[in-house]
């Protein structure tokens, strides 16, 4: 079994009481006589509840040790829950005892702490003796300033450490848990040394609960083994047994239904508790119905010691507090719903505070409620026995809360002068007398529900309380009003029958103890549940303001949804708000024997309408919530607009504003769009295409289409012209053409025509050449586009000998030709074959080798000439290396004085030729060599050579 489930069941058993007497008396289980009402304590399923996001919590601990951070295992007890959980028959807890102004403590509670962590302990609950967080001990007020009299001031808070030690904790031997032995000292009654760190277990036997304890703190803990050693002793301590947990659940839900067991439901008559069931009701609270999921943790209250109350009010945040006390059947009356309600709107925590530190209760005697006059009389006497200065720092944080009871006569409208009297600090200047130095503080009832906020303020004024449950001056709906304030001190069976209705077959269901035999009881009877009712809204109120108001919807009708274009168009619609704001009230106190009056304040604030951002229609809201709108919806441009229902909000702001939308068209004139087919459009120029439109349109058409992307033009006279990028590569594309419409023309498509882009014109420019033969040539080509496109690619040479194709660069390329070509004229052709938006393109130009020149020709003798002998000559026609040999005829004259001989000869294939001559007379010729010329060369004449003929 896991300490959890321990303390949920020790806690079971106490909670169950009235419940288990029911059923073994065999009463009726409560319900409400109106079938429409829901049976108290119905189930509301867990997804209903938002996420606990609103208001601030505080983490005392982390606020008030330097040494713990956030989330510390820690958690105060008052002294009615210490008491509460040393006298539970069962359970297992471990305590530390002491505050934030012992500084042993603040050594060594980040050691305990750390060691609880490490252990997997869930929760060391922490008991403070000194009750204010300062010096108002219940075990030592030495020097505390309140007088000492029979049970009275003093002796009323050391009684109650005596009680402890006595019931509790001073049964064990070993433990040094004493009454003070020393009867001089009436201001002590237990020795100021004691364990501040034990573990309890209730179940322990009589003399045998505190299993292991801490006694005397650590003197050193600066060294690491110091610290370790004194770790040691901790985790010695809180692991000496399996620790249970007792949850605020565990310990305001048993607290709440036992009193309010023993106060109004036991009797030893079985007959007679039934009967008190059916008048007083059954447990307060129910796991079922007060938890999510069977979550404790989930329980929105917290029970907390004064020093956290002062830490709540002195911190920055949205809190919610309920003053209140178990003892106090009109706190009973309305923390399950407090609760209940802080879970429907997402509130975090509600802090509970009972100003009776004992929750012993408020009896003009008991000292240790705090919420009354400092001095009161004992054995006639007036003495300072009670530490009203406490409550009065409270009040003084609450500045400007308001309360059922007046402090001044000066104050008009409430109730009746009853201020808490009380000294600063609790001191009384002299002389002392209860007048001197005397400040005085409002007095609140309990229960008592408020919001709170440190740093608000209203006009420049601070105003901390933001919100209160209590009703003040109104006047009502229906005429009834009322003057000052009334807190709303109700009971339990109120507050859970507040939506019963009397049933004279079942006159016992939650009446209390109100007579119902006449119709005067009857009415008594409702207007105490009005009351109630009335008093639960206002707590309502007073949560949600703190989640930010209760939500609210607009619902319409008769709002068009379109309209004609230009035209102003009536309006009017019905609108209504739905809120969970209940606004419940009732004219009457609480009981009077008068006829119930009742009533639902209005939410208030206005709804308007708007198109876009002009308001058409304004009226107030109804108290049926509800309201008729009439205005003029303005001539509006075609296209979407929105209609907008807002509602302002009401309750000063507690109903929040909320705005519902609408589209609302507005119906454009047809339109239409025709494209033209375009004239010639080509790649590399800027085209042009037209769209004609519904004649009156304007504004622009979007060409849409081209793989450049969409084109806009800009209607003209029923025509939109479109600009045709030069860049648009060639293709053939499908287009349409857009209109977006105006003010008062709808949209409109074209049907889809399909286009041509054109290949951009290409012009192949070369000139004409001539290069003689052997000397070789080039030729250059230029490829251009009138529209200015670069132009590249291949560009092939044919005609000329071998085909040759180049690459342009620049738009050019030039064609080297070889030498040895035969001379010719030829036809030079030049193709470009153009690219994906380059047409293609050729020119032919002539190419012209003319022949060639040899060298001059020489005539050689193959062997000396003689005379009278013939001989021969060797004639050659000299051509540059790798050309075509000279070939053809070759003529050599030989000539001295008047003779003359003439050689003839046909030059070989090797541009060579022997030719004979005949016989000479000895002497000095002169030769000279005329070559013909041929297909490849022009005629050539040899200089003038000299022939030398011997004898």
């Amino acid at each position: 079994m896991n300490s959890r489930t321990l303390a949920r069941r020790s806690t079971a058993a106490g909670g169950v009481l009235a419940l288990v007497a029911t059923a073994l008396l065999g009463a009726a289980p409560i319900a409400h006589a109106d079938p429409a009402v829901p049976a108290p304590g119905a189930a509301r399923a867990a997804a209903d509840y938002p996420a606990p996001t609103h208001g601030d919590t505080i983490d005392f601990f982390d606020d008030a040790y330097d040494a713990l951070g956030p989330d510390s295992v820690f958690e105060t007890v008052t002294f009615e829950r210490f008491e509460y959980l040393l006298k539970k028959p069962t359970g297992k807890f471990a305590f530390v005892v002491g505050g934030p102004e012992d500084a042993d403590l603040q050594r060594t509670i980040g050691h305990i702490d750390a060691v609880a962590k490490a252990e997997g302990i869930e929760k060391v609950y922490n008991f403070d003796p000194n009750l204010d967080g300062d010096a108002l001990s219940v075990f030592d007020l030495t020097g505390y300033d309140l007088a000492t009299a029979d049970n009275a001031g003093k002796d009323q808070f050391l009684d109650l450490g005596e009680r402890l030690v006595t019931s509790y904790l001073g049964k064990d031997a070993q433990t040094p848990f004493t009454l003070a032995a020393d009867a001089t000292k009436p201001d002590q009654r237990v020795a100021p040394t004691h364990p501040y760190l034990f573990v309890y277990d209730a179940s322990g036997g009589e003399t045998d609960r505190i299993v292991d304890a801490l006694v005397t703190p650590p003197t050193d803990l600066s060294s690491p083994s110091a610290t370790t050693a004194y770790r040691a002793e901790v985790k010695r301590v809180l692991t000496s047994v399996t620790l249970d947990v007792d949850t605020q659940w565990d310990f305001l839900s048993s607290e709440h239904n036992r009193r309010h067991f023993e106060r109004y439901v036991r009797n030893a008559d079985p007959a007679v508790q039934a009967a008190n069931l059916r008048r007083f009701g059954g447990d307060i609270f129910d796991a079922a119905t007060d938890l999510t999921d069977g979550d404790e943790d989930d329980f929105r209250i917290e029970n907390i010691t004064y020093p956290e109350l002062i830490d709540v009010l002195d911190s920055d945040g949205d809190f919610v507090i309920l003053f209140g006390g178990t003892w106090c059947h009109n706190t009973a009356a309305i923390i399950k719903q407090t609760a209940q309600l802080a879970r429907e709107h997402g509130v975090r925590k509600v802090y509970n505070f009972d100003f009776s530190l004992d929750s012993t209760g408020n009896g003009g005697t008991l000292d240790k409620h705090i919420r009354d006059n400092a001095f009161r009389t004992v054995g006639g006497q007036s003495l300072q026995t009670r530490p009203s200065f406490l409550y009065g720092e409270i009040l003084e944080r609450l500045g400007n809360a308001s309360t059922q009871y007046r402090i001044t006569d000066t104050e008009a409208g409430s109730q009746s002068v009853s201020p808490v009297r009380y000294y600063e600090d609790g001191v009384v200047p002299e002389p002392a007398t209860p007048a001197v130095g005397e400040k005085l503080a409002r007095k609140i009832q309990v229960g008592h529900l408020l919001s709170y906020s440190k740093g608000r303020q209203v006009g420049g004024q601070a105003a901390p309380v933001v919100d209160q449950a209590i009703r003040s001056s109104w006047t009502n709906p229906d005429g009834g009003t009322f003057a000052g304030n009334l807190e709303y001190m109700t009971e339990w069976w109120y507050t859970l029958g507040k939506d019963a209705v009397f049933d004279a077959a079942d006159p016992d269901h939650l009446r209390g103890s109100v007579n119902v035999a006449a119709a005067a009881g009857q009415n008594s009877l409702q207007n105490q549940r009005n009351f109630a009712r009335e008093a639960i809204r206002d707590v309502g109120d007073v949560i949600a303001g703190v989640s930010g108001g209760y939500d609210s919807e607009v619902t319409a009708s008769g709002l068009p949804a379109s309209v004609a274009v230009g035209q102003q168009t009536p309006l009017s619609a019905q609108v209504a708000v739905a809120s969970d704001f209940d606004g419940f009230y009732s004219d009457r106190t609480a009981g009077p024997t008068t006829a119930p009056l009742t009533g639902d304040r209005p939410l208030g604030g206005t709804v308007e309408v708007f198109v876009d951002a002009t308001r058409v229609a304004q009226a107030d809201l109804t108290p049926g919530r509800t309201a008729a709108l009439a205005g003029t919806i303005p001539a509006l441009a075609a296209g979407a607009h929105e209609l907008r229902v807002v509602y302002s909000g009401g309750q000063g702001g507690l109903v929040q504003a909320t705005e519902l939308t609408q589209p609302l068209d507005i119906a454009a004139n047809a339109s239409t769009v025709t494209l033209a087919e375009p004239s010639r459009l080509s790649h590399g120029t800027v085209g042009r295409l037209t769209a004609a439109v519904t004649p009156g349109a304007t504004g622009t058409v979007r060409l849409v289409g081209l793989p450049g992307g969409d084109v806009d033009g800009t209607i003209v006279d029923g025509t939109a012209t479109f600009a045709v990028p030069a860049a648009t590569p060639a293709g053939r594309y499908t287009v349409t053409a857009s209109y977006g419409g105006d003010a008062t023309n709808a949209s409109s498509t074209s049907a889809p025509l399909d286009v041509v882009v054109a290949k951009a014109l290409t012009i192949v420019q070369v000139a004409s050449s001539t290069v003689a033969y052997g000397k070789g040539g080039a030729l250059t080509v230029k490829v251009v586009s009138p529209a200015g496109v670069a132009v590249s690619g291949p560009v092939t040479l044919t005609g000329v000998g071998v085909a040759q194709t180049r690459q342009l660069a620049g738009g050019s390329a030039t064609f080297t030709l070889p030498r040895g070509l035969a001379p010719a004229k030829y036809s030079a052709r030049f193709t470009y074959g153009g690219t994906s938006d380059l047409g293609a393109s050729l020119s032919q130009v002539s190419y012209t080798i003319a022949k060639g020149v040899p060298g001059r020709p020489t005539a050689t003798p193959v062997k000396a000439l003689k005379a009278g002998k013939a001989g021969r000559l060797k004639v050659s026609v000299p051509t540059a290396a790798g050309l075509a040999k000279a070939s053809g005829r070759v003529t050599v004259t030989l000539s001295k004085g008047a003779q003359k001989r003439v050689l003839r000869g046909v030059l070989k294939p090797n541009g060579v030729v022997q030719v004979a001559t005949p016989k000479l007379a000895k002497g000095t010729w002169k030769a000279v060599v005329v070559y013909g010329g041929d297909a490849s060369y022009v005629s050539a004449r040899s200089a003038v050579a000299k022939l030398v003929v011997r004898k």
